[in-house]
């Protein structure tokens, strides 16, 4: 794999991605090109967004076409084979687990362990420890690490989850609707905590909904309908006008 910093070829892509669901084409020859910064696709229900996010981490197999990391071909049958090369995603649902502690979800199947008496044990204060640490980064007001997560709020909730995925070295966040369930204020600190990811050099590729919160967040924005990409689009060059009619074909 490249190096963080190369940008020589996009840190993620895909070439002629199909994928059918009995007679109904949920992704029709979609090629596309994931650099660092923060790309938002945008479309309506059934545009093939979310089907787009679950081919690249592991949920779903195309039917045809090709995922490349770092220019590579890769294949992923599973989640764990895109976490391996460095992809990570946050569904609505977070996966994380209520009856165990933040550090122990941060660390969730990938907990560290120490010798005692030659036998392996699982090294919870180093745990805690790092936990805290990773959540610091993203600046969000967090209770200790030892602390269970179905005492959080859901922005915390999130927070966790994200700083799971940097602390294992993702180079690429996927969201999916990440701020559907949050209120105003966790919404806008969620937002910057997913903004500053994407400045320190991370691909982050956010679908969503709202149009005004895309416009405002992303560095560049894809629009899809009935399962293509219909248009790329620089926020600092178009409307919310003109973002909706690419959506509804007007344009």
């Amino acid at each position: 794999m490249l190096d963080n910093n190369t940008v020589a070829v996009p840190r993620l892509a895909a070439t002629h991605l199909s994928k059918w669901y009995g007679h109904v084409g949920a992704l029709r020859e979609v090629s596309v090109e994931f650099w660092p910064g923060l790309t938002g696709i945008v479309g309506d229900n059934g545009a093939g967004k979310s089907t787009l996010l679950k081919i690249f981490s592991g949920f779903e197999v195309a039917d045809e076409g090709e995922v490349l990391v770092d220019g590579h071909p890769v294949a992923f049958h599973n989640a764990r084979a895109a976490r391996a090369v460095g992809i990570e995603s946050l569904y609505q649902d977070l996966a994380l687990v209520n009856t165990l502690t933040v550090a122990d979800n941060v660390f969730l199947g990938r907990e560290l362990y120490r010798r005692v008496l030659g036998m392996q044990v699982v090294d919870r204060r180093a745990m805690r420890k790092d936990a805290d640490d990773a959540l610091k980064l993203l600046r969000i007001s967090m209770p200790p690490s030892r602390v269970g997560v179905k005492q959080l709020s859901g922005g915390q909730r999130q927070a966790v989850a994200l700083a799971r995925a940097m602390y294992f070295g993702a180079r690429v966040v996927l969201l999916d609707e990440p701020t559907a369930s949050l209120g105003p204020r966790e919404t806008a600190a969620f937002l910057r905590i997913i903004r500053d990811t994407a400045d320190h050099g991370e691909t982050v590729v956010v679908v969503g909904h709202n149009l005004p919160q895309m416009l405002e967040l992303a560095d560049h924005l894809l629009v899809m309908r009935a399962g293509r990409i219909v248009a790329a689009i620089s926020p600092k060059e178009t409307s919310l006008r003109e973002l909706t009619d690419f959506m509804v074909g007007s344009a």
